[in-house]
């Protein structure tokens, strides 16, 4: 083979190799809990963190006019308060649990980039129930 073949075939198994590691890196988050969090404040500032707590609703803050959202997430007697941008997921107030996916900053606020909600067991029965119906 020549020469410059062997550079070109080197060159671009480096640069996909590096976009592989990289994209991982980027995309990877710890698993942590509200009080997890808060004990390791220094470790996880600025790091990509998913955080599980519950939302505390009646701290739920609604900016329809910037499409933002802020709320409490609680664990026992911690908090965390979390910044969302973009649009309120509807069944905010009702969930039990929530994950958050984002990063600490300095302040101690989590600005998250993705939510998701542990939707309530109030469904789970009306399944249940609808069930029943169809098996008569």
């Amino acid at each position: 083979m020549k020469p410059k073949i062997i550079i070109g075939v080197v060159i671009i198994v480096a640069a996909l190799a590096y976009l592989l590691v990289s994209g991982f890196k980027d995309s990877s988050v710890y698993y942590m809990t509200v009080s997890e969090v808060l004990s390791k404040k220094s470790q996880v500032q600025g790091q990509g963190v998913r955080v599980s707590g519950y939302v505390n609703p009646a701290t739920i803050d609604w900016d329809a006019v910037n499409i933002r959202v802020s709320f409490t997430m609680v664990e026992g007697s911690d908090s965390l308060r979390v910044h969302y941008d973009g649009v309120k997921p509807d069944q905010l107030a009702d969930a039990q649990q929530v994950l958050a996916e984002g990063k600490l900053d300095a302040d101690g606020t989590f600005h998250a980039n993705k939510l998701l909600l542990k939707c309530p067991s109030k469904y789970e029965a009306k399944l249940e129930a609808d069930q029943a119906k169809r098996s008569y």
